[in-house]
């Protein structure tokens, strides 16, 4: 009867770590860009009463034996991240981005010493972007958002830009206001992470790897040298390690980014004036969260039993 009482106590707690991970997903039904976890179980360990036997009824024996085996309950068998794109949700903010597809915006602080090269970097798809007092594009955090040049390809596979390659959006505001085209207004970020801005002068103007004003003339496109929001493609996203502030950082199973302008190589588009919704899905953690509490409360019931029964032998003898 111990084995028992042991067997339902792996159940508790596993079923008490699955309703952990629903309580987390129901808590950020209205987190932006946040990816629903879920917990799956498996049997640990079985210990063998009798082991099975082939047949040997045509040699003039017996037939076969099944295997008796008794199961000693079950455990988490792992805590996995949905990382499938959610819905579109509107702020009518011009600087929040939406990724239209695959990617994840690289942001980071610059390396001690150097104005341009990126330290640790860390992954999100969360958009919410604006410049900050000094020109640096940033998100709420005080991260900064990391950018190619348009037109450019890097030295990393696939043409893809490595790390060191990655550079900081910002405007050089006294370039800016050199030029008389401060103050700058009608910022906006383009589907392909192209960010721009009316000058006073009325001339759109695009960034340069320094910061400088470079003109874009007309309806144009962009062309090379403009300062675009780079994406990251990660091999592996079930291998990205949570962190808060919905941010991600790469474990070992992750696989090597790849980093990339927005809209090229197979990467998603930028939509601004929104968010990624939580993939939270409410209907579908009540139903996980009723089934989850039923399967705690039979586990704790075995043990009631268990324990009357065991009363039932101590009063045996009185």
């Amino acid at each position: 009867m111990s084995r028992a009482l042991y067997t339902s106590v792996s159940g508790l707690k596993a079923h008490q770590t699955r309703m952990d991970v629903i309580a987390n997903n129901i808590a950020n039904v209205n987190t932006y860009g946040y990816k629903t976890s879920r917990a799956t179980f498996r049997d640990v360990f079985y210990q063998n009463i009798s082991a099975g036997g082939g047949s040997n009824a045509a040699a003039g024996g017996l037939g076969g034996m099944n295997p008796y085996q008794i199961g000693y309950g079950a455990a988490v068998a792992s805590i996995d991240t949905n990382h499938a794109n959610t819905g579109y949700a509107t702020t009518n903010v011009g600087s929040d981005c939406y990724i239209n597809g695959t990617g994840y915006f690289i942001v980071g602080a610059l390396q001690s010493g150097s104005t341009t090269e990126f330290g640790q970097v860390n992954y999100s798809r969360v958009g919410m972007f604006e410049f900050d007092e000094a020109g640096w594009l940033v998100d709420i955090t005080g991260r900064l958002v990391a950018g190619v040049p348009t037109g450019g390809t890097g030295s990393g596979p696939n043409d893809s830009f490595t790390q060191s390659e990655l550079r900081p959006i910002r405007i050089d505001y006294e370039a800016a206001d050199g030029s008389g085209a401060l103050p700058l207004n009608n910022i906006k970020i383009g589907s392909d992470g192209v960010v721009s801005a009316v000058g006073a002068d009325g001339i759109t103007y695009a960034f340069g790897e320094d910061g400088s004003l470079i003109a874009i003339s007309g309806d144009s496109p962009a062309t090379d040298g403009f300062m675009a929001i780079a994406l990251a493609q990660v091999p592996n996203p079930a291998g990205l390690e949570m962190i808060g502030n919905s941010y991600y950082t790469t474990s070992g199973n992750t696989g090597q980014p790849q980093y990339f302008q927005t809209g090229t190589h197979n990467m998603g588009s930028i939509k601004t004036g929104g968010l990624e919704m939580s993939g939270t899905d409410i209907s579908n953690e009540f139903a996980d969260m009723i089934m989850t509490q039923r399967g705690f409360q039979a586990n704790a019931r075995i043990i009631n039993v268990v324990d009357g029964m065991l009363e039932e032998v101590v009063n045996l003898k009185r």
